[in-house]
């Protein structure tokens, strides 16, 4: 029986960005100081959110990534 063929990522059952977000994350892990803080600094990411009524847009907020949790499969 042959085996899988393809990228090894989709034989692991992975997706490319999964498999991209888990190679940054063994990379920033293994990185000294001073560039493992000026990686961790770029990893932070913000995003605006709206509430919408009645079809009027609300007051926007600006939200930190940071705290959200990772999914855990993809």
């Amino acid at each position: 029986m042959c085996p899988p063929s393809g990228p090894f990522y989709r034989v692991a059952g992975m997706s490319y960005v999964r498999y991209a977000n888990l190679c940054a994350d063994y990379l920033r892990a293994v990185m000294k100081e001073p560039f493992k803080s000026k990686a961790l600094q770029r990893e932070t990411v913000y995003f605006r959110s709206s509430p919408i009524a009645d079809g009027k847009q609300g007051a926007s907020n600006v939200v930190d990534a940071k705290g959200m949790p990772k999914p855990t499969s993809s």
